[in-house]
C-alpha cells in the first residue's frame, strides 16, 4: 500500500509547501545524482499555465539541493523540433531562470533502448533518465484529449527523444493503445519521486487548452500510477475508467482504487472539473457518447480567426495530414486523431470537432 499526499497551496507559498513535501517523504539524496523533471510541453509562456510552474521547479531544486547530492539536473524533452528549441521553450516557460545552471537539454545525448512494446521495438530515451540515481517528476495537473488526464504516467512519455512522440500516436491509434504504449514508456524508468503542480490546473480539451481550474493543490508521492489515481479522483474522474490507469493497474504496476492507499490531505473531487470527452458528464452523458463513437470520429478543426499561419501543427502532424494554402488544410481521411496539432499550436487555433462517419463518406467532407 502506497502513500500520497495532498497539500493546499499556492505559487506564493509553494517554497514552503515543498518543503513539508520533502518531509514527509525523506529521500536519501547525498552523494547521489538526481533528474528533475518538468513538463515543458513546448514554447508556452508561463500565465498559460501549460507547463510546470517555475516557482514548483525552483522549490523542488532548492530542497533536492538541501540534502547534499553530488549531482542535480534539471531537463525535459519538449514536442519541439530543431536545434535549439529545447532551451527556448525552457526559457519561455520561465524554468531555465530559476535553474541556476542546472538546466540541461535531455535531447543532445540519447541512447537506444529496448522496449516491451506490441508497438515499437526499441526507443531513443535521453541517457540522464535511464543513468540518474533519483528521478523526480514534476508534472502538471492537466486533462488531456486521448488519455484523460497527463500527470506523473504521461509525464514520462518526456523521456523519448525527438519525433517519436509524433510517431508513437501514429502507430497506437485510440485512447486505449496509446495509453498502452505511453504506459510501456513510463515502465521503462518509473520515477522515484512525484511532485505534481495542480495550484492553476488544467481542464476541458487539455493538454493546451485555455481553460484553467484554481485547484490549489500539490499532489505527491512516490508511485506515480498512485499519485495519478488520487489526481484523477480530484478531478472527478474515476481511477478505474481512466484508460491509462486501467492500463497500469492490469500491470500491478501501482493501486488505482484511493481507499487502497495511505493518505495524507482532503481527497474530496474538486467541484466542477471540466473533464474531455464522455467522462464530462454523467451516467447518461457517458452512454450517449459511447454509442456516438460508433457513428462518430473526432477531429482537429481550424479556428481561422486565432490561426497566425505558422505552420507548426503541419510539421508536428505524424501522418503528413496537414498542409499549408496559406491556412492550415486538413486531409480528413489520413487525419488519426492524435491531436498533436491541437498539443502544440502556440495559439489555440485548433479545435476538437465531430464529424459524422457515414455523412463524411457520403458528400466527401
Amino acid at each position: 500500500m502506497g502513500t500520497v499526499a495532498i497539500y493546499r497551496s499556492s505559487y506564493e507559498r509553494v517554497a514552503q509547501t515543498i518543503r513539508e513535501v520533502f518531509e514527509d517523504f525523506p529521500l536519501d539524496l547525498a552523494g547521489k545524482s538526481v533528474l528533475i523533471k518538468p513538463n515543458i510541453l513546448g514554447p508556452f509562456e508561463v500565465e498559460r499555465h501549460i507547463t510546470t510552474h517555475p516557482a514548483v521547479v525552483e522549490a523542488v531544486l532548492r530542497e533536492v539541493r538541501r540534502r547534499g547530492p553530488r549531482l542535480v539536473m534539471v531537463g525535459d524533452n519538449p514536442g519541439m523540433r530543431g536545434y535549439g528549441a529545447n532551451l527556448e521553450c525552457a526559457r519561455r516557460a520561465g524554468i531555465l531562470a530559476v535553474c541556476d545552471g542546472a538546466y540541461v537539454n535531455l535531447s543532445e545525448a540519447a541512447r537506444r533502448v529496448p522496449i516491451q512494446s506490441r508497438f515499437v521495438e526499441e526507443v531513443l530515451v535521453s541517457h540522464q533518465v535511464m543513468d540518474v540515481d533519483v528521478l523526480i517528476t514534476v508534472p502538471k495537473m492537466k486533462t488531456h484529449l486521448v488519455t484523460v488526464l497527463t500527470a506523473a504516467v504521461k509525464n514520462c512519455f518526456g523521456h523519448l527523444v525527438g519525433g517519436q512522440k509524433a510517431e508513437l500516436h501514429r502507430r497506437a491509434l485510440g485512447p486505449r493503445n496509446f495509453s498502452e504504449v505511453v504506459v510501456d514508456v513510463y515502465q521503462l524508468r518509473p520515477p522515484d519521486f512525484v511532485v505534481v503542480d495542480g495550484i492553476v490546473a488544467m481542464e476541458g480539451k487539455g493538454p493546451s487548452s485555455d481553460e484553467l481550474y484554481q485547484a490549489g493543490v500539490i499532489v505527491a508521492g512516490t508511485n506515480g500510477v498512485e499519485v495519478d489515481a488520487v489526481v484523477a479522483t480530484l478531478m472527478g474522474a474515476p481511477p478505474e475508467k481512466v484508460p491509462l490507469l486501467k492500463v497500469a493497474a492490469e500491470r500491478d504496476l501501482g493501486l488505482i482504487d484511493p481507499n487502497r492507499l495511505t493518505l495524507k490531505g482532503d481527497l474530496a473531487p474538486l467541484p466542477h472539473y471540466k473533464l474531455p470527452g464522455s467522462l464530462s458528464g454523467g451516467w447518461l452523458e457517458a452512454l450517449a457518447a459511447r454509442l456516438l463513437t460508433h457513428v462518430m470520429v473526432s477531429q482537429p478543426v481550424l479556428i481561422k480567426e486565432k490561426c497566425v499561419r505558422c505552420g507548426m501543427c503541419a510539421e508536428h502532424c505524424p501522418v503528413d495530414a496537414i498542409t499549408m494554402d496559406p491556412y492550415p488544410v486538413i486531409d480528413k481521411d489520413r487525419c488519426i486523431s492524435c491531436f498533436c496539432c491541437h498539443e502544440f499550436c502556440k495559439h489555440n487555433a485548433m479545435d476538437v470537432g465531430r464529424t459524422i462517419k457515414f455523412l463524411r463518406r457520403r458528400f466527401k467532407y
